[in-house]
């Protein structure tokens, strides 16, 4: 049922002023029950077969009619449910949704409400039952599955069960007061006793783990009696949540992949179980035992598109990306909304994963077209294409993405990036000064300042050209302007290195040439090696060491050539 029909049923409750009005045949059918006895609805039974689900509840209601004594138990009339469900535009002959049922056995102020499923089998009916408590439809009982010739046998073997079921009630409802009342052991104790009065009890077990989650009870206590719930009951919600909180816990994170998927399997429209599964997969890191989980769950949900989500999460996460793609793309088809910028953004980095960089370029220009302002869109584009060897493209892109201001992450960095595998080394600093200058404080970009002017010390190792070498200064200084404190030590050695360089050219070229200046030159480049270098010795010990001794004997030369040859 669509949400329109919890708001229906709400909507009669309050016309009714909150209290439910049986009708007339129903008054004149049944006694007025007795206001001690549990009040129990049976809703329609789900089923693929027409009118089977009605027969089933039918049954069921008749056979606990005859089963229970009126004074414990009031089993609500199907007229009452009738009247109800029609007052609210209901169909009467189809199964509600889970929390429909719920709603409406709120309104008929119903204790407990029983529901199930039927289907025809080769040699009958294939029925299952459980029994759920109003309050929370989370809290389920399962009551059978049971495959006989008949509904009316189906029945009959459902209200001997519920009959045995219902001894756990009054103590579960002891030990939920108890735990209300922070007494604790009360609450256990009587957990206990309804377990003894019925060993298959899922709810006495729910509300004992629940009290030992409370009490941050030791995880291996709350695992073993979590896996008590789930045995009997593998659809408990409850018993899987805490079950898949047991196993993180206790550092079973496969078992805990597993658990969370079983547990979204019954509930897989709630956004937060989803967003819990896939974290979960994402740090847990073996999504590949979510894979059968997830892939069961659909079969039993053909076209449920939250599952369908699920497992194409899954998919990715399993590096399935076959799979993943055809997964997403018929997710598209099924619902256009589907295709926002989270599906662009992880299919362009599956694409690239999987080595197919222009795919993964299309696909993010494609979101960028229907999502023209999303930077993280605009990036993946610009990541991409420059991935698919479309360098210049993803420069455009970015150019134009920074023109119109748009939040692209770490922008003047790729577009320094861009400019320096493009060849556009002479625009590569004005473009870091001018970013810098503008008040962009990310790292990165001061990282590329470091980079280049290391770039620039190496070229001038090797050319000895004097302009080299004057350029590799210049860089390095402003770059040790411009690093933060965790990289000085890089560019006060990359800095000193370049002065003995540099000085050994001057010496050089004094020598050759007999000229005192370059000499002169020397000896104040090695002056301030024998400055820089200690400061940057945390960088390089080992070469800052050696460069030190070269400067120890390169230094006292220098003032020997600069007494032979400045007059």
């Amino acid at each position: 049922m669509k949400s329109r029909h919890f708001q229906a049923i709400a909507g009669i409750g309050m016309a009714l002023g909150g209290t439910f009005v049986p009708s007339v045949a129903s008054a004149q059918y049944n006694r007025v029950p007795d206001p001690n006895a549990k009040r129990v609805m049976v809703a329609v039974f789900r089923s693929g077969d027409k009118g089977l689900g009605v027969q089933a509840a039918d049954a069921v209601r008749g056979r606990m009619g005859s089963e229970f004594p009126f004074k414990q138990v009031y089993v609500l009339p199907k007229q009452d449910i009738t009247a109800t469900l029609e007052a609210s535009g209901f169909p009467v002959t189809e199964a509600l949704e889970p929390h429909d049922q719920k709603a409406l056995a709120t309104l008929l102020r119903a204790d407990e409400y029983v529901t199930g499923t039927a289907t025809k089998t080769a040699t009958g009916v294939k029925v299952e039952a459980n029994l759920v408590l109003a309050r929370d439809n989370a809290l389920v009982q399962p009551l059978g599955t049971y495959e006989v010739k008949s509904v009316g046998e189906a029945s009959s073997l459902i209200a001997k069960e519920l009959k045995e079921a219902r001894k756990q009630l009054e103590f579960e409802q002891k030990c939920i007061n108890a735990a209300r009342s922070q007494q604790y052991d009360a609450a256990i104790t009587a957990a206990k006793d309804g377990i003894t009065a019925y060993p298959k009890s899922t709810l006495a077990r729910i509300c004992w783990a629940n009290v030992l989650v409370t009490q941050k009870a030791p995880a291996a206590e709350q695992l073993k009696l979590s896996k008590e719930i789930v045995d009997i009951d593998p659809k408990s919600r409850p018993g899987l949540a805490i079950l898949a909180q047991s196993y993180r816990d206790t550092n079973q994170g496969d078992s805990a992949v597993v658990t969370l998927t079983r547990l979204l399997a019954t509930d897989p429209k709630n956004p937060r179980l989803q967003k819990d599964v896939v974290e979960a997969i994402a740090v847990l890191a073996n999504p590949k035992l979510a894979k059968p989980v997830i892939d069961e769950a659909v079969q039993a949900n053909p076209g449920d598109p939250e599952l369908l989500k699920l497992r194409w999460l899954i998919l990715l996460s399993t590096k399935d990306y076959k799979e993943a793609f055809a997964q997403g793309e018929e997710l598209v088809r099924l619902d256009t909304a589907f295709a926002d910028t989270t599906y662009f953004i992880r299919t362009a980095r599956a694409y690239a994963a999987d080595s197919q960089f222009q795919k993964a370029s299309e696909t993010a220009s494609k979101g960028v077209a229907k999502f023209a302002t999303n930077g993280s869109l605009i990036y993946e584009q610009i990541v991409s294409l420059r991935a698919a060897g479309q360098n210049q493209q993803a420069l455009e892109a970015l150019d134009k993405a920074i023109a119109a201001k748009m939040p692209v992450e770490n922008a003047q960095t790729v577009r320094i990036t861009l400019l320096k595998d493009l060849g556009k080394g002479d625009e590569v600093i004005p473009a870091i000064k001018a970013a810098i200058a503008a008040g962009d404080t990310t790292t990165n970009l001061r990282v590329l300042a470091l980079q280049s002017a290391n770039e620039a010390y190496k070229k001038a190792a090797a050319s000895k050209a004097p302009e080299d070498f004057t350029a590799a200064v210049d860089l390095l200084k402003y770059a040790d302007t411009v690093v933060p404190n965790s990289l000085k030590a890089q560019s006060q050695f990359l800095l000193g290195a370049t002065y003995v360089a540099f000085g050994q050219a001057k010496l050089q070229v004094a020598q050759t040439g007999k000229q005192c200046a370059p000499a002169k030159e020397a000896k104040d480049l090695f002056v301030e090696a024998q400055i820089l270098l200690p400061k940057g010795g945390s960088f390089s010990p080992d070469a800052m060491r050696q460069l030190m001794g070269a400067v120890m004997q390169l230094d006292p030369y220098a003032e020997q050539l600069i007494k032979a040859i400045c007059k």
